[in-house]
């Protein structure tokens, strides 16, 4: 059951995220177009150029609920469940609940098609064709827009409290929560504990805010292959040939927050690996945390860093917990008899 959970929800969460990649890239162009303006009310839409990226954006952006609930629905109930699904994101979004009514939105959709298909069943086998195309979606987006109501009336507080929660980190709880989301990051590398630091993160920016809890979730996604790539070229003997050169692969992809170019290393050696790059992205996200870093753009890495609030703190962030990782590296790691010799 456990699994079958988990498995619906990565189907949303992995459909979800190239809409917001997309969407909040574009936005963060937009702002980079725009920087002749910035500080103004209008910043980010001050001209045609900028208002164009930003409005698309936007718009990538928006489908960011309805793709999470339809696809869930859609793991659970198959096709029949995606329209419910996608108007239950859809409520989420204009109801105020968010993320959290979203997820709930997509389950409760999936089961109530899974309800219909069993009610229906008994139906002549003259009218299988009107099920797929009225009956499932007509009643599943009746029923699930009942729901949807009950919903949002309970869950948009909820939401709105964790939205004041994370919009007002500062001190502690920003150098703690971005410790713990930054180490979140590099303990799995793109595996369950990574995405659902991300998605929280994403979450926290998708009111159009500047968040520092994703910030600290770039900056914790980014350290371990920049620590990685930093210890390939300062401690040779530690790596052979091959990871070498998959080293200097990892400077760009630690530069565009792609955390998976660490994978090959912790696999080869999890015991030094895993405990450097954890360590490592931990610091990055502390700090972050501590000088107050934000951002509006999920995704996007250095490429996004013109739009940061706080910008230098991230490079403080990111060149510190880099260091760690390479230094924790060069303690952990035996000398390879494939090195290099310089």
């Amino acid at each position: 059951m456990k699994n079958n959970v988990y498995k619906n929800l990565m189907s949303g969460v992995s459909q979800m995220i190239p809409f917001v990649v997309a969407g909040g890239i574009l936005i963060a162009l937009a702002f980079v177009f725009d920087a002749a303006n910035a500080g103004a009310a209008n910043y980010g839409w001050g001209n045609e150029i900028s208002a164009w990226l930003g409005d698309t954006g936007k718009v990538a952006f928006g489908f960011m609920l309805p793709i999470l609930a339809g696809f869930i629905a859609y793991a659970i109930g198959d096709r029949p469940g995606f329209v419910p699904g996608f108007v239950a994101g859809a409520l989420s979004s204009t109801g105020g609940s968010g993320f959290l009514g979203a997820l709930i939105g997509g389950f409760a959709a999936g089961y109530i098609v899974l309800l219909l298909k069993q009610v229906f069943s008994k139906l002549p086998r003259s009218m299988n064709g009107i099920k797929p195309v009225l009956l499932f979606p007509l009643l599943g987006t009746l029923l699930i827009g009942l729901v949807m109501l009950i919903v949002n009336l309970v869950v948009t507080p909820v939401t709105n409290g964790l939205q004041s929660f994370l919009q007002g980190l500062d001190g502690t709880s920003a150098i703690l929560v971005g410790l713990i989301a930054g180490a979140m990051m590099a303990i799995d590398m793109g595996g369950p504990i990574n995405k659902a630091a991300y998605v929280v993160g994403v979450a926290s920016i998708a009111g159009g805010v500047s968040s520092t809890l994703m910030a600290a979730v770039m900056a914790g996604g980014m350290t371990p292959p920049l620590g990685i790539a930093l210890a390939t070229v300062l401690f040779k003997n530690k790596f052979n040939e091959q990871q070498i050169e998959a080293g200097k692969t990892n400077w760009i992809m630690g530069a565009s927050f792609i955390t998976e170019g660490a994978i090959p290393f912790a696999a080869s050696n999890p015991k030094a690996v895993l405990p450097a790059i954890i360590a490592g992205s931990a610091l990055a996200g502390a700090l972050v945390g501590l000088f107050g870093t934000s951002v509006p753009a999920p995704h996007g890495g250095l490429f996004v860093i013109l739009i940061m609030q706080n910008w230098w703190g991230f490079l403080i962030a990111l060149s510190a917990g880099a260091t760690l990782t390479a230094l924790i590296l060069k303690i952990l790691l035996p000398e390879s008899a494939g090195t290099i010799e310089e």
